[in-house]
This record gives C-alpha cells, sequence and structure tokens, in this order.
C-alpha cells in the first residue's frame, strides 16, 4: 500500500493545476481575512432609529426591510429643521423605518405629476409600506395651520402598521400645531421646542442580548465571522480540486488497465482506496501547511482566534471534502464529469451554508438544509471560539467523523453497485 500511495503522490506533484489549487487558494483566503470592510449590518439584528439617508430616488428600498420593517419612503422637498424633526421623532417612535429622499434641491414644475410617476415606479418595482411628500412649503403650512396640506402619505402596502403610521404622523402635526398656538412664530422655534420636550423623556436603554443560537458576538467579531466565510469559500474550492485530483488517478488507472494489472498482484480492492483516502489525507494536510504558512501574514486579533484554532478548522473541513471530491470523482468514472461535480458542490454547499450571506431570515426548510452543509458547522464553531466556548472541540470532531463515515459508506455502497453491474454488464 506505501507503493501505492507514493504513486499517487508522484502523479499528483506532477499536475500543475494541482499546485494552482494548493498555492493560490489559501493566498487569496489570507487576503480576504486581511481586508477591513463592515458587514454587521447582514448579521446583527439591529432597528435603527435614525433616518436613512438615501442617495438618490431610484435606489430600492426592499433590502432595507429584510427583516420585516416597515419602510417608509419620504421625498423631503423640505429639508428644513421642522421637517427634520418630524421625520427624527417618526424614526424614534420605534416602529418604522425612516428612508429620506432629499429633493428639496431638485427643479420641479408640478410636484404630482411627479409624484405620480415616483408612485408607480414604487409602487410596482420596489417594496416599502408607505410613502410621503414633505411639500416644499411645509413649515410655511404648518405655521399657517394648514398641516393637514402640508404632508402626503401614500399607502403601498396593506400591512396594518400603515394606521399605526398615521396616527404617529397626525399625532406629531397636532403636536407642532400646539406650539405654533402658544406664540411660537417660527418654524425654527417649533422646532427647537419639540428637541427640548425630548429632552425630557425617558432615556431609552438599549440591551444586547443573545440571538437564537444563544451567542452574542460584537460588532468586531461579526465581521470577523464574515470574513472567515469568504476565506471558507476559497479554500473549500481547493480542497473540492485537489481531491479530484486524486480521484483523476483513479480514474486513469481505471481505464489505462492499471486497476487490473493492480488486483492481479494480490491487492484487495479495500486496500487500493484505503491508499486513496491516505493520499487524500497527505494532500489536506499539504494544504493546511500552506494556510499555516500564509496566516503568519495576519495576528491572532485578525483571525479572531489562536492560529492553531485556525488551522486545526482548516484541516478537519478540507479532510472533509477532498474526501467527499475525491469520492465522488471515483464514482462517476470521468474526468469532466467529476470536474463538474467538484465545481457544483463547491459551489451549492457555500451558497446554502451562509458562507456568502446569512440565512437567519429565510424560510425553515432552507434553513434545515444550510445544517445539512459541511462549512455550516465550521460558521457556527467560528461563533462557538469567539465567544470561548470549550464544547466547540467535541463538536467538530464529531461532525468531521460523522461526514467522514456517511462519506466512506455511501462510497463503499456506490461502488459496490457499479462493481455488481460491471460484472452483469461482462
Amino acid at each position: 500500500m506505501i507503493a501505492l500511495i507514493k504513486t499517487n503522490m508522484r502523479l499528483l506533484f506532477r499536475t500543475k493545476a494541482f499546485w494552482f489549487f494548493l498555492l493560490l487558494m489559501p493566498a487569496l483566503s489570507t487576503l480576504i481575512l486581511n481586508v477591513k470592510f463592515d458587514s454587521s449590518a447582514a448579521y446583527i439584528d439591529d432597528f435603527s432609529e435614525e433616518i436613512k439617508e438615501i442617495d438618490g430616488a431610484d435606489q430600492k428600498m426592499a433590502y432595507y426591510g429584510g427583516k420585516g420593517e416597515y419602510v417608509v419612503k419620504v421625498y423631503d422637498a423640505c429639508h428644513d429643521k421642522l421637517s427634520e424633526a418630524l421625520l427624527t421623532r417618526l424614526a424614534k417612535s420605534g416602529l418604522f423605518l425612516i428612508c429620506r429622499v432629499d429633493i428639496s434641491g431638485e427643479s420641479i414644475d408640478d410636484m404630482k405629476e411627479y409624484m405620480d410617476a415616483r408612485i408607480e415606479k414604487d409602487g410596482y418595482q420596489d417594496r416599502m409600506g408607505a410613502v410621503l411628500l414633505i411639500t416644499p412649503d411645509f413649515s410655511k403650512r404648518i405655521m399657517e395651520g394648514n398641516g393637514t396640506e402640508a404632508l402626503k402619505m401614500y399607502i403601498l402596502s396593506d400591512d396594518e402598521r400603515c394606521e399605526a403610521l398615521q396616527t404617529e404622523i397626525e399625532l406629531q402635526l397636532s403636536e407642532m400645531e400646539e406650539f405654533r398656538n402658544k406664540g411660537y412664530a417660527k418654524s425654527d422655534d417649533v422646532a427647537g421646542a419639540l428637541d427640548s420636550v425630548d429632552e425630557y423623556m425617558p432615556e431609552k436603554n438599549l440591551v444586547t442580548v443573545a440571538g437564537t443560537n444563544g451567542r452574542s458576538l460584537t460588532v468586531q467579531q461579526t465581521n470577523q465571522k464574515s470574513q472567515m466565510g469568504y476565506a471558507f469559500a476559497f479554500m473549500t474550492l481547493g480542497f473540492v480540486f485537489c481531491g479530484i485530483f486524486v480521484a483523476h488517478t483513479s480514474i486513469k488507472e481505471q481505464k489505462n488497465g492499471v486497476f487490473t494489472r493492480i488486483n492481479l498482484t494480490g491487492t484487495s480492492m479495500l486496500r487500493y482506496f484505503v491508499s486513496k483516502f491516505v493520499s487524500v489525507f497527505f494532500v489536506s494536510v499539504m494544504i493546511t501547511a500552506v494556510v499555516a504558512i500564509c496566516s503568519f501574514l495576519l495576528s491572532e486579533e485578525d483571525l479572531g482566534m489562536s492560529r492553531i484554532k485556525y488551522i486545526g478548522m482548516i484541516f478537519l473541513m478540507g479532510l472533509i471534502f477532498s474526501s467527499l471530491s475525491m469520492m465522488i470523482g471515483i464514482l462517476l468514472g470521468d474526468v469532466m464529469s467529476s470536474n463538474v461535480a467538484a465545481f457544483t458542490i463547491w459551489c451549492m454547499s457555500a451558497l446554502l451554508s451562509g458562507l456568502y450571506f446569512p440565512l437567519n431570515y429565510t424560510s425553515n426548510a432552507l434553513k434545515a438544509l444550510s445544517f445539512m452543509m459541511p462549512q455550516k458547522w465550521f460558521l457556527e464553531a467560528t461563533e462557538m471560539i469567539f465567544v470561548k466556548d470549550n464544547s466547540v472541540y467535541l463538536m467538530l470532531i464529531c461532525v468531521t467523523v460523522a461526514y467522514l463515515a456517511l462519506i466512506i459508506s455511501l462510497g463503499g455502497l456506490g461502488l459496490k453497485i457499479r462493481r455488481t453491474e460491471a460484472w452483469g454488464n461482462s
């Protein structure tokens, strides 16, 4: 069997594509971990109580309401202190997500025609709860006592929270009317009076609690988890194709009659495929070694964990995927088919495991499917390491052993069926 392993490794070393994935994927994953970016908005359950400024009227609102928020798009044609006070108080109510488009600097000849076109586009090509138009003379109308004409509301959904929005707007307009009646002659004075009233409101204390998984991450840890997901995606690609290259040697041996000659020497099929798994093990060790060398370009602070833990996770994940791709390639028995299967495994598993974006707000069926992907468990392990949960080590060992046992069992069954069919055809 040692001779078989040496032969497998010698053939791998002669494959240029093997060296490409062996060296490039660890380098790319290290580069991703070294890039600083903020992705916490996609992971943290954070309902902002501030006005979100929108760059342009055509920007989609559907992305802001992905967690069930009641999104209100505001076309602010006034944009002074009084309109700012109104929108700020609507946002701080905690019931609505206020997204403002500043159109005060635009020259609009017919506001009704402009809004009709915008509402038609927002209603058919976007998704939001309601649209508000703050007229150019908003403050003037408020000070004249025509609050109902200073603002227009368009309902674009059947969400019952529209009634709460309407009630809240009426409440804010009535407070402005009340201050006007008390003798405040300027709109800026009314806005200042509203701000002074807010100072006497009870201070809101926000307490961060753990989510459904029972773990609470800081913003930095959330960003590190997102970066780790992208790094896992690159590393998975490397392990999958390096495992496929081991399968390529077996496919060529079967087609060229080498496998038959090996059987004639008295080598059992079990020893033959054990030699392939040992080759995969050595390949995983080699890729992990390259990852370990590249990791010295990063500090442990960048990783969010010790370098040993990071390397250990990469090795276990690689062992799973290289073994899986090798077994699938041998079962398919064709180089092109095995390459397509390897790429499909990488694409679908990375997508469904949440490496690119979180799946917290997807359907239960998709969440259950996500937990069938190995990368999902390693992302969970990343969180557990961040919060210093020592049960992560047992979990990783159990997950790795379970996947390897499943791969070997299904692979052995598939090989037995395939050999039976081959005997039947002969």
